[in-house]
């Protein structure tokens, strides 16, 4: 999934409940930490404001774009803790080690395939400190998911503006994949005043498959949860959030 001209809209449908979860696992691993997947900074500004040191690694021009926009208006202070880096989780090197390594958003799944998410689990490892931690979270669509789903949200911007963003996916269960059509459509005085339209493909994992995934690339599985409030995972959560250690 790239987002293009529709990246400006993207903090406007995008969810606040998981600041805390990633702040406070930064905090405990130090003062220094590594984004993959940064987009517009959201979470790294969050953990900048905290007093970590956050390397933001994004694929995605547009939104690194938005990211240095949304730095620009902050205090010195916040602005100098936060380096964006133009890259790809899957094949990318720092030459730089961190105490805790994070994918927030779920962006881990925007690794389609199996060899895709190997690639960015070894790239995780070799930036991590030894005993470090890495966390991320991924969507899980149950098992009675429809295969067409769709919905509609709405939000409000400058100058009397509203967005109206429409999302349709369509599951391929033999694929395991999920395909993302979404409209953002901008409307000023109940007239329509523009558009645009983000195509994506993302990976739908198991939390068997996540698991052994992990095992298997040289982490160990430290805590699942169901969601960023630590309840427990069960089948039906929406979400897989997890915490691993760097085993070797």
């Amino acid at each position: 999934m790239t987002y293009r001209s529709a990246a400006r809209f993207y903090d406007l449908f995008g969810s606040k409940n998981d600041l805390n979860f990633y702040r406070n696992l930064a905090l405990e691993c130090g003062d220094r930490a590594l984004e993959l997947g940064v987009g517009t900074a959201r979470v790294a500004i969050d953990l900048a404001k905290a007093g970590i040191m956050v390397v933001g690694l994004d694929n995605s021009d547009d939104m690194l774009s938005i990211a240095k926009e949304k730095l620009a208006k902050e205090i010195q202070s916040v602005r100098s803790r936060v380096i964006l880096k133009k890259g790809d989780m899957r094949d990318f090197s720092l030459g730089q080690r961190f105490p805790f390594v994070y994918i927030p958003a779920s962006t881990f799944d925007h690794n389609v395939s199996a060899e895709d998410r190997k690639r960015a689990l070894s790239c995780v490892h070799k930036h991590l400190e030894k005993n470090g931690l890495f966390a991320f979270d991924l969507e899980q669509p149950g098992v009675d998911r429809p295969r067409k789903l769709w919905w509609v949200d709405r939000a409000e911007v400058e100058d009397g503006k509203m967005v109206v963003r429409r999302v349709f996916t369509v599951m391929n269960k033999s694929k395991r994949t999920l395909n993302l059509d979404l409209f953002y459509d901008v409307y000023q005085d109940g007239r329509h005043f523009e558009g645009y339209h983000e195509y994506g493909e993302v990976g739908v994992v198991s939390m068997e498959e996540v698991g052994e995934l992990l095992e298997g690339n040289g982490f160990t599985v430290d805590k699942t949860y169901g969601d960023f409030e630590k309840s427990e995972y069960r089948e039906d959560s929406a979400k897989i959030v997890l915490i691993a250690k760097k085993r070797h």
